[in-house]
């Protein structure tokens, strides 16, 4: 009997020591989710979500669309896991963010343009060059997208004003070019808003505006390779010819 009564007490004991895993198994961490990886069950949510973000990612072709991006996402995620694992919990947690976060960003589309009438005219036929053109102003690397002009270029705006201002009726024409990233369209009307940029310099310079004519060519005439990122820098740019009269 009393070893019978002990078997029971082996057995409740047992019991007792069992009911708080087998609850686990039911319901889980608090504030954690279940998913078994590296020999653990329970992650907080933003793991199993960074894992989705990728998975996503993948099904989407994001993988072969842009590979090195897609390979760096997935990076952070398991650099995120080895760093939580490693006791490290809300470092790893920001990186399991910051992978989701780069797995929403891959292969960004090209930015929509604003409206602008003017550049959906037909391209006008540049002026050939005659033996009155006294100068061409290059500026070079507008950087990518973008028509705003950097401040090292100053000092050839500043040159090309003053030698414009050394004639009493010149004719200027200033031409945009773009790299051969994105439509022709949407090209020919970055290639005119940087023409334009150049244009707003010199008339700050004290040029008359009347006398400068601005034509866009979006990704025609490049000047060297647009295979190649040092190519396509060299070919984001404005040119300025100046006519003597």
């Amino acid at each position: 009997m009393k070893e019978g009564m002990s078997m029971s007490s082996v057995v409740r004991k047992m019991l007792m020591l069992l009911l708080p895993v087998i609850a686990l198994a039911f319901t889980g961490c608090a504030g954690m989710e279940f998913a078994p990886k590296r020999a653990v069950w329970y992650y907080p949510p933003e793991f199993p979500a960074a894992d989705r973000a990728i998975a996503k990612a993948r099904v989407d072709g994001k993988d072969k669309e842009c590979p090195k991006e897609f390979a760096a996402a997935a990076k952070m995620r398991d650099d995120a896991y080895d760093v939580y694992l490693s006791c490290k919990t809300q470092e790893g947690i920001d990186m399991a963010k910051k992978a989701i976060a780069m797995a929403g960003e891959l292969c960004p589309k090209p930015p929509v343009p604003t409206p602008c009438p003017a550049c959906d005219q037909p391209k006008p036929t540049p002026e050939k060059a005659t033996e009155k053109e006294v100068a061409v102003i290059r500026i070079v690397n507008f950087d990518f997208d973008k028509y705003n002009i950097k401040a090292v270029f100053k000092p050839e705006l500043d040159m090309a004003a003053e030698i414009i201002k050394k004639y009493p009726n010149p004719s200027i024409t200033i031409d945009g070019y773009c790299d051969n990233k994105g439509s022709y369209k949407y090209n020919m009307r970055l290639s005119i808003r940087r023409a334009e940029a150049a244009k707003a310099a010199l008339v700050k310079n004290g040029i008359n505006g009347s006398s400068i004519r601005t034509v866009g060519h979006s990704y025609d005439d490049p000047i060297a390779d647009n295979k190649t990122d040092a190519g396509r820098a060299k070919n984001r740019r404005a040119e300025i010819h100046i006519i003597g009269k």
